[in-house]
């Protein structure tokens, strides 16, 4: 027994009930004070709200429904504390119920409750006590509540007292009226009577949930058919055994008849007219139509209910699925069928191991007829290929286990020995007694000549045809015995395609397997047949290099590698795509000694070239080592910074009107400042957010801190300016996006047309049904919608139509050329003149000089920002313009 309070910690949060009366309260105007009013209430109204709070509370919400009211009790009365209990019933079925409102902690009351308190032996009538005439019972349960006075009203039912309702108060001169006590007691009744309610509606519930798993388990449905008003009510048993959803209820006679087999429909309806018009039970079978596309049979039995005039009026009834059992008979039926014509040989011996009986497959395999195999002992067969022993096993397995499945050689008619499949299987008579061997045997010669095939699968990548992880380990570990012996080296070569989830999650699963294969294959033609080639999984390839004679060879290799990337894929999506590679390089014995070695710093390698710009080598070092550790501990501390208070957070970058230099926008952007004072700038940990999977979770913490900054511009009456907010394409990709920010909205309460959100655009490439949603979702919650880095990704005026984009955002990369090259210039400008042909918004990040300014302002640009007019700043120090 636990004790619920949570009230005085002040973590009380009220229930659903509680809520729902507080608002139909707070709309009839009756509360005016207090979280439920409560300095205006009387206990007439608490109990009147009581009532109906217990109109919809369930066994789960019961405990926080009662601390509810009780937290109401001890404010109007001024109590220090409230409590609840009602001790079980004298069966043991009931569950007890402890609930508390106290300043104190209360965690010892349930021991001391148990102790000391005696419902035998309590009183039936209310007790006010103080300390000078309390029991120790009394004394001992005040000092756990709180007070200096505890007043008990006991609970009655037909027993005695079941309970107590306790009310403690720091002034010793409270006392109660005797209507005060009435109401109390009252609502301490009235409590008594919901939890007995909500015993019995418990019980009543399991029994219902029993007599539905028993329908489940006996594949039985119930149904009653109002006849009357032409509706059956059925069971979700019932539902199941049609393959409908086991939540409908109900259904007419036309569906029922939907679902009966045309060739059975015209038999089921006599039967039916016969039973109503007679008066009389129906029992029959037949067949149903399912919708998909399967037929069961169904045994239905049915009784009519009839009126006073004797007229039928309902019929109650049920529907088993038989079509099992029905299968079992058919089998049984098929038996002789399946033993003449199987293509698997059986054989039936007596106890004495005797032939008895035989199929013409047997006669096929093994070359016997029937009339030669007849009465022979079973052991003609045997090859001579096992020894006693072997079939002393067998026939002890058939003794301990009653049957016995393996692999044999026997002899056929004309010599020859070949591989069988056998299984033999021990029959008994009721006594237990054996009365027959059964076996089933195939001929495996066919199948001995797939096992390398199937070798090859279980060694082989079913994607590249190369070599898989099982067989890369085994390799190269004969690589490094070989190596050992004739002192040469081996050199290993971990490759990881560069940003592949991209092509996955932008162009589809089919375009990604057909790189992987196409880059599979180039390496395969390119490399020496000595090479092993493997894919460990994924983007992820292994290269094994032996007789190595020094690290320029294997590097040698890596460019090789590196070179064939340099042809573009063609992906089956219309245009070609271009890939890069990390890759990383170890030697042994130079970089490890064994495989897990070799292997593992091979990865760190490779980690460390994509590190640094992807699309190289490096070489393993021992500083590379703890490169990784040192990452690893900025992901972890990363994930403790998402959980602490104020380590990550925003700083804001204006958006100036270039027309008259007045801030129109910010876009939020993270900053981590650690506890230690270290100022972790975003190029440092945001790759490891990306590579840990944390980008979702710090995308959601950008977007919340920032619509709470918003929530407080506007309630400062503040201009109103576009916040922008990156999403990164993982949170974009994964789901949920608008059902989080809708819940945000929602919490904040902002003007949504104040957000704005960046997304790249490999997000948008795809159109699928998700992208289309979310973007949807989006629009349909009123927040503006940028393309960021536009220019720089996959540009596509179809997407910037279909997704009614707002704004385009020109990369920094092409402002900053603006001065130093025309290429810089015309993109810039046609990407501005793009945007205001399509009637979008037009953004230039980056600007940092004047001389970028101009060429701005002159080619129509809209808004810019970067270092020209501020640098990022924390909230406080953003300057309005």
């Amino acid at each position: 027994m636990g004790v619920l309070t949570s009230a005085a910690e002040g973590t009380y949060q009220p229930s659903e009930g509680w809520k729902r009366v507080e608002d139909e309260s707070r709309k009839a105007g009756t509360v005016k004070a207090g979280r439920f009013g409560a300095t205006d209430l009387r206990l007439e109204t608490i109990l009147e709200r009581t009532m109906r709070v217990f109109i919809t509370t369930r066994a789960s919400t019961f405990s926080t429904d009662v601390e509810g009211a009780l937290l109401q009790i001890a404010r109007v009365l001024k109590a220090a504390s409230t409590a609840l209990y009602i001790t079980t019933d004298e069966h043991k079925t009931r569950p007890e119920l402890l609930v508390a409102v106290s300043r104190n902690s209360t965690e010892d009351m349930a021991s001391v409750l148990q102790d000391s308190w005696n419902t035998a032996e309590a009183g039936r009538a209310p007790r006010c006590s103080t300390a000078d005439e309390e029991t120790p019972a009394e004394e001992a349960l005040r000092l756990v509540l709180g007070g200096r006075v505890l007043t008990t009203i006991p609970l009655l039912n037909d027993v005695g007292v079941t309970g107590w309702l306790f009310v403690s108060f720091d002034d010793v001169t409270t006392r109660l009226s005797a209507r005060k006590l009435a109401h109390l007691g009252t609502f301490a009744q009235f409590c008594l009577l919901m939890q007995e309610r909500l015993h019995v509606m418990t019980v009543l519930e399991d029994r219902e949930r029993l007599l539905r798993q028993t329908e489940r388990l006996a594949k039985i449905g119930s149904w009653y058919d109002d006849v009357e008003n032409d509706q059956i009510t059925i069971t979700p048993q019932t539902a199941a055994i049609f393959e409908q959803d086991e939540n409908l209820e109900v259904v007419s006679l036309s569906q029922y008849f939907e679902y009966i087999h045309a060739e059975d429909m015209e038999r089921v309806a006599r039967t039916l007219a016969e039973s109503m018009n007679e008066c009389k039970p129906s029992d029959m079978t037949y067949r149903i139509s399912l919708p998909s596309g399967t037929e069961k049979v169904i045994h239905g039995r049915a009784e009519v209910i009839v009126n006073a005039e004797g007229r039928v009026v309902a019929r109650v009834g049920s529907v088993q699925d038989i079509t099992e059992q029905q299968a079992r008979e058919n089998r049984l039926r098929l038996a002789m069928t399946v033993f003449e014509f199987s293509m698997e040989g059986v054989v039936i011996t007596g106890a004495d191991q005797k032939i008895e009986a035989v199929n013409p497959a047997f006669s096929t395999i093994t070359g016997y007829s029937e009339r030669e195999a007849m009465g022979k002992p079973i052991g003609f067969l045997r090859s001579g290929r096992h020894n006693e022993e072997f079939y002393e096993r067998i026939n002890k397995q058939l003794q301990d286990r009653g049957y016995w499945r393996g692999e044999i050689w026997n002899t056929r008619k004309n010599g020859e020995t070949y591989p069988q499949w056998l299984t033999i299987t021990v029959v008994r008579d009721d006594q237990s007694r054996i009365t027959h061997y059964v076996g089933v045997f195939s001929d495996m010669s066919r199948i001995k000549e797939h096992e390398q095939q199937l070798k090859h699968l279980s060694n082989y990548d079913s994607l590249t045809n190369l070599p898989n992880r099982h067989l890369l380990l085994s390799r190269l570990e004969g690589a490094i015995t070989d190596a050992t012996v004739n002192q040469r080296k081996v050199g290993v070569i971990a490759i990881d395609l560069d940003h592949f989830k991209h092509i996955n999650d932008s162009l589809g699963h089919p375009a990604g397997d057909r790189l992987l294969q196409d880059f599979a294959k180039r390496m395969r033609q390119r490399l020496r047949d000595s090479d092993t080639v493997a894919r460990q999984g994924g983007d992820d390839f292994v290269v094994v290099l032996e007789n190595v004679a020094n690290e320029a060879q294997v590097k040698k290799v890596a460019d090789i590698i590196l070179e064939l990337l340099k042809t573009p894929f063609d992906v089956g999506v219309g245009k070609d795509f271009y890939i890069g590679a990390s890759i990383g390089i170890t030697l042994f014995p130079d970089h490890g000694a064994d495989v897990t070695q070799l292997l593992s710093n091979a990865d760190v390698a490779m980690y460390e070239a994509k590190n640094e710009g992807r699309n190289s080598y490096r070489v393993y070092s021992n500083e590379m080592t703890q490169v990784v550790a040192d990452r690893l501990e900025l992901g972890n501390q990363l994930r403790r910074a998402l959980k602490a208070q104020n380590e990550l957070r925003l700083y804001y970058q204006p958006q100036v009107s270039i027309a008259d230099s007045r801030t129109v926008g910010v876009e939020a952007l993270i900053r981590w400042h650690t506890p230690e004072g270290e100022v972790i700038p975003p190029g440092r940990f945001l790759p490891v957010a990306e590579e840990g999977g944390l980008m979702p979770d710090l995308d959601s913490y950008v977007l919340g801190v920032a619509c709470r900054q918003i929530a407080v511009w506007q309630q400062e009456g503040k201009e109103k300016i576009i916040v922008a907010v990156n999403i990164t394409q993982p949170t974009f990709m994964a789901g949920g996006l608008v059902g989080r920010l809708s819940t945000l909205l929602d919490e904040t309460g902002i003007d949504p047309t104040w957000l704005e959100l960046e997304i790249t655009e490999g997000a948008l490439l795809e159109p699928s049904s998700q992208v289309l949603n979310t973007i949807s979702g989006l629009k349909a919650l009123g927040v503006a919608l940028a393309i960021d880095d536009f220019g720089t990704g996959y540009s596509s005026l179809s997407y910037l139509h279909r997704y009614q984009v707002d704004k385009l955002k020109i990369d920094r990369g092409f402002v900053q050329s603006v001065e130093v090259e025309d290429e810089g210039k015309v993109i810039t400008r046609t990407i501005i003149q793009m945007a205001k042909g399509l009637g979008l918004q037009v953004l230039a990040e980056g600007v940092e000089t004047e001389g970028q300014l101009a060429f701005l302002r002159d080619n129509g640009c809209e808004t810019c920002q970067g270092f020209f007019f501020s640098r990022p700043v924390p909230v406080d120090e953003l300057v309005w313009r």
